[in-house]
């Protein structure tokens, strides 16, 4: 079971400083970084498999010069806001219209310029502004109600420490899916306003 729990600690993650923690919940700061993002359509579990389909085959060689490239973690998930441009930056998002923004986080050493274009024109390069977020860990299933549960964690904790999110929440997946329910790293992440 070692294995797979640390199969998702060898990839490469995005660059972040840890400024505080409580618990599961830290507040960082992340760093600008690539990534390849995707918007579909449908409830949040279809569309992070939809989405994923369709990067992996963009990571796996389906590219402008046929490039492999790196899996990285997390998979990003947030909802597409309406009102947002479609090059808004990334993750797995909902959008009021029923989408979903999903992104593979790119290996560090590719930016938005220097990532290979992709074949699918579904598929958008784009630049994840570095900003400060309040984060949750917790594993287990990735249904709804456990996702949800510790949204409502994070939000009194933000609540209660006087901090203002400013932005759409993000859902992060750390494993394969054949990762057994209690080795699963998942994260809720707030984008905050300071």
């Amino acid at each position: 079971m070692a294995i797979l729990s640390s199969a998702a600690a060898a990839l490469e993650q995005p660059s972040y400083e840890v400024l505080s923690s409580d618990g599961p919940i830290e507040i960082r700061r992340y760093k600008n970084t690539a990534a390849a993002e995707v918007t579909v359509a449908g409830d949040r579990s279809a569309a992070t498999r939809k989405a994923f389909r369709i990067l992996f085959r963009y990571i796996s060689g389906d590219n402008q010069g046929s490039n492999k490239i790196e899996m990285t973690a997390p998979v990003r998930q947030q909802a597409e806001p309406a009102e947002i441009a479609m090059t808004a930056p990334v993750t797995q998002q909902q959008a009021g219209n029923g989408e979903w923004r999903v992104a593979f986080y790119l290996p560090s050493e590719y930016t938005v310029r220097t990532a290979p274009r992709p074949n699918d024109d579904r598929i958008r390069i784009v630049n994840v502004k570095g900003k400060k977020v309040a984060a949750i860990r917790f594993s287990g299933m990735w249904t709804d109600r456990n996702f949800n549960r510790h949204l409502q964690t994070l939000e009194k904790h933000l609540s209660d420490n006087g901090l203002e999110a400013a932005g759409a929440t993000v859902f992060a997946y750390f494993n394969a899916p054949f990762t057994l329910p209690p080795f699963r790293r998942n994260e809720v992440q707030i984008p905050l306003s300071r």
